[in-house]
């Protein structure tokens, strides 16, 4: 896991980042972090709206891990290259090839943005100055916000929820969660 330590006046930020080269979209950048929202929960659907396309928020436990994050947004990158979207905005495309659904308004319902005590905030951006802005915007937003990147690993239980959301065998290894994962997405193609 490629992890980069970031450090601000308020808290030190852990951020996965993955330079991919730039293409003619220019999309170097691949990305994901977590937070910790204190309280109670949340409805981000407005500031989801308000992100720029490429970048996508959701409920952490949707997540199999860096990997998982890391092959949907490669896959992500590589269709938009053939001109092969699924969605017309980026962000959805992002977040129903994340959720496995074909339907937009499924692939949002999954995300749980509408109630969130914590989020993974992910996605394909031009630059680490856009990463560093909206994560300070989403840290400037809500206060209480703390990054967590703890929230986006596996573990046995969201592998559990994980297997049972998306309707695969409880006897998978975690290995082949994420494969699955990744080959559920690929396959959505076929549904647009």
């Amino acid at each position: 896991m490629n992890l980069e330590r970031r450090t601000n006046d308020k808290r030190t930020e852990e951020i996965w980042v993955r330079r991919i080269g730039a293409d003619e979209e220019g999309l170097p950048v691949c990305f994901a972090t977590s937070f910790r929202i204190g309280g109670e929960r949340l409805d981000l659907r407005s500031f989801a709206r308000t992100l720029p396309e490429g970048i996508a928020i959701c409920n952490p436990d949707l997540i199999a891990g860096i990997k998982h994050v890391e092959t949907i947004l490669i896959q992500t990158r590589e269709y938009w290259k053939r001109n092969e979207r699924i969605a017309k905005n980026g962000s959805i495309e992002i977040l129903m090839r994340l959720t496995g659904r074909s339907q937009i308004s499924e692939a949002v319902e999954a995300s749980g943005v509408n109630e969130m005590r914590a989020v993974a905030m992910f996605g394909l951006v031009s630059s680490e100055a856009v990463l560093s802005n909206m994560v300070e915007r989403f840290s400037s937003a809500f206060e209480t916000a703390v990054i967590d990147h703890h929230l986006l690993e596996l573990s046995p239980s969201k592998s559990k929820r994980l297997k049972k959301f998306h309707r695969l065998p409880g006897s998978i290894s975690d290995r082949e969660l994420q494969i699955a994962l990744g080959e559920k997405s690929v396959l959505l193609i076929f549904s647009r």
